[in-house]
């Protein structure tokens, strides 16, 4: 063997068993191998349904078979007999009611020995005040006397004393305005006269039927009412009954003396109008007039 490396191996040097490679290497492919799509299965083929296999429905139902006759039974011609409850069960009620068998006597306490007092006489109690009503008006009153409904009646000249007022004094001055205006024209004097004398009676008919109290009345400390309520008659009333005192002065102004002997001190315009003149000297306000 030499002692230089030979760049080619010596065959004799080979292991046994042992063969090299070949001299050339193998060459790549080229490149992938080509795609071919699967076959396209192919449909059943179409077999015909077998002739004679649908039958066509009936051309007519099938025939109607009655129920076999006998099994319904018709109800009877007429319902059972009644039978009525046995006799003697119910026993009626006595003819007559039992016998009245009255309370033992005795064990009810005797009245006290000592008598009730007396009711007090009239005049015993103090008047009502102005403006009581009398619940038992509406049934007549009490059969005894009573006080008058809405205070006492007034005597005759406190009414004259609130007439003079009212009426007297009034007439004076519109005298004295008609008699001024007289001097400029007589008929301008009466046709004033005339028109403030009416207008006059309204105001005292609107303030009697208003409150009761006219300018005269409020001197006297009276108040005019209805005798059935106890209350003012309203306007209208009020008016009717101021010229209803025309009745009172046509008879020689005896209608207006009537108060001295009338049980309920009227004049004929009181009676005509359910009127009367009552005591207010205990309203605190009888004597302050308002002309409103």
């Amino acid at each position: 063997m030499s002692d230089q490396n030979p760049t080619t191996p010596d065959p004799s040097d080979a292991v046994p068993g042992y063969e090299p490679p070949a001299a050339s290497e193998p060459t790549a492919p080229a490149g992938p191998p080509a795609y071919t799509p699967p076959a396209a299965p192919e449909p059943p083929a179409f077999t015909p349904p077998p002739a004679g296999g649908y039958e066509p429905p009936a051309a007519t139902p099938p025939v109607y078979t009655p129920p076999p006759a006998g099994g319904y039974e018709p109800p009877a011609a007429t319902p059972p007999v009644y039978t009525p409850p046995p006799a003697g069960g119910y026993e009626p009620p006595a003819a007559t009611p039992p016998a009245y068998t009255p309370p033992p006597a005795g064990g009810y306490p005797p009245p006290p020995s000592a008598g009730f007092p007396e009711p007090p006489g009239p005049g015993a109690y103090p008047p009502p005040a102005s403006g009581y009503t009398d619940p038992n008006a509406a049934y007549g009153g009490y059969p005894m006397a009573m006080p008058p409904v809405g205070g006492a009646l007034v005597d005759w000249p406190k009414r004259a004393l609130g007439g003079l007022v009212d009426y007297v004094a009034a007439g004076i001055v519109l005298s004295i305005v008609a008699g001024v205006l007289n001097n400029v024209s007589s008929t301008l004097g009466t046709l004033v006269n005339a028109v403030l004398g009416i207008a006059w009676m309204c105001y005292l008919g609107y303030k009697s039927g208003t409150t009761g109290v006219t300018f005269g009345r409020s001197i006297a400390k009276t108040k005019l009412i209805s005798a059935e309520t106890g209350q003012p008659i309203g306007v209208t009333n009020g008016i009717i009954r101021q010229f209803a005192h025309i009745i009172d002065s046509i008879i020689c102004y005896v209608g207006w003396l009537f108060p001295l002997w009338d049980a309920k001190k009227q004049t004929i315009a009181d009676k005509i109008m359910k009127t009367v003149v009552v005591d207010n000297s205990t309203d605190p306000n009888a004597g302050t007039y308002n002309w409103g």
